[in-house]
């Protein structure tokens, strides 16, 4: 095969950052039996770690801008003949895969089916559409500022406003009042349609897993969120504690979420799926994204069930063999606080738990005297970042509440 291979995320191999270890293309792509290529930023040149000469890469400033690509993808299918498949695991470059991908007549997601892992509006359509709940919304754009206050009116306040297609909470507006929406309506940008839905009152939940090419739900393992996405844009810590297979909850999610993904379409990928447990008892479908979840769900999943699902999606998308389901081997959870404002910073003291609790089992915390600078992305150095694993389900929620009351960092002017 003619493989191109689209890679922005980074990986700090012989460090005690663990980001993005599993994405090791070369252990699910033979890159001496295929043609491989790889576009990357200089960022996501780390996680190329095939031997040299097993690979061709080129290096990109910027990897949004669909322009730059068509003399590279012409210049390799000319080389190398018609590119088999085009790889893309980040997904803020998933509307650009799927654009390339039609143009080039590359086989795997064109732009109609990338939509149903990424556009809240259909995905929301398509759920409701099979009775499942999902919350009301509508569709608007920055002149249909009528049309919003009306549907604030039948929902009641508050409402939510987001992209029809983010990610990470990015954009998102909690908007308590007339007078606020009409101010972030008048910020919308022209022309652009945004999502405003109703407020659900309960806790959030994520569900993540995978779907086999026939659009069965093969692997499927629910976590209650502690705090949210939105929530940790404001200085909250973020984390999320799997359910315990046999409880009542895990099985009603299990079903729930089986129902939304199947009912939306999505076929050969990974999926990270979000929805509401409220305070009535009812389950509320929120989104989902065809990707594998971010922050440090594919650890927690991998040291619980074995898979791995970057590489099971890799296999999926070369029609090779997959390991798509396995049974949990342990309750896993993650935390991480983030990092403090007014960046950059130096490090004066930070709080370690080696060898103080059952569960935990990898911890990344900045040195003290170590300058922490941004960084884009949950998987990045943190204020603290923290792995669990255990048979017992009480012993990690007792760990890593332990972790949320009892973790502090203190900075300096660097």
């Amino acid at each position: 095969m003619n493989v191109v291979i689209i890679n922005n995320l980074a990986r700090f191999p012989g460090t005690a950052r663990w980001d993005f270890d599993l994405v090791r293309y070369e252990d699910f792509i033979d890159h001496r039996a295929h043609r491989i290529s790889y576009i990357a930023s200089r960022r996501g040149l780390s996680a190329i770690t095939a031997p040299a000469d097993s690979y061709r890469v080129y290096e990109f400033d910027r990897l949004d801008d669909a322009a730059a690509y068509r003399p590279v993808l012409s210049a390799i299918a000319r080389e190398h003949g018609p590119i088999d498949r085009l790889i893309v695991f980040s997904e803020s470059l998933q509307d650009l895969g799927a654009q390339l991908r039609v143009e080039f007549g590359i086989p795997g997601k064109w732009p109609e089916e990338n939509r149903l892992g990424r556009d809240k509006l259909v995905m929301k359509q398509k759920v409701s559409a099979a009775g499942l709940r999902t919350p009301r919304y509508t569709a608007v754009t920055a002149t249909q500022i009528g049309h919003a206050f009306a549907f604030a009116a039948r929902t009641g306040y508050p409402v939510i406003l987001k992209p029809v297609n983010g990610q990470s909470s990015q954009g998102v507006c909690k908007i308590d009042n007339e007078a606020q929406l009409g101010i972030a309506m008048a910020a919308l940008p022209a022309e652009e349609r945004w999502d405003l839905e109703e407020y659900i009152a309960g806790t959030l939940l994520h569900v993540d897993g995978l779907v086999d090419p026939a659009g069965k739900v093969s692997l499927l393992v629910p976590s209650r969120y502690v705090n949210t996405c939105l929530d940790f844009t404001f200085g909250a810590p973020l984390g999320a504690i799997m359910l315990e297979p046999g409880t009542p909850l895990h099985t009603r999610v299990s079903r729930f979420s089986k129902q939304c993904i199947e009912a939306i379409g999505l076929k050969a990928c990974p999926f990270h799926l979000e929805l509401f447990h409220t305070t009535d008892d009812d389950l509320v479908f929120l989104e989902v994204g065809a990707r594998v979840g971010g922050a440090d769900v594919p650890s927690v999943i991998h040291q619980a069930t074995g898979i791995n699902l970057f590489g099971e999606w890799l296999n999926m998308s070369l029609g090779q063999p997959a390991t798509l389901s396995a049974p949990p081997r342990s309750i896993g959870a993650w935390l991480m606080f983030p990092r403090p404002g007014g960046l950059p910073l130096r490090v004066r003291s930070v709080t370690r738990f080696h060898g103080r609790l059952r569960s935990l089992y990898r911890q990344l915390v900045p040195e003290e005297g170590e300058i922490i600078e941004h960084e884009d992305g949950y998987c990045s150095m943190q204020s603290g970042r923290f792995l669990f694993a255990s048979s017992s389900a009480d012993q990690v929620v007792k760990d890593v509440e332990h972790v949320l009351n009892e973790f502090s960092i203190t900075t300096i002017e660097p």
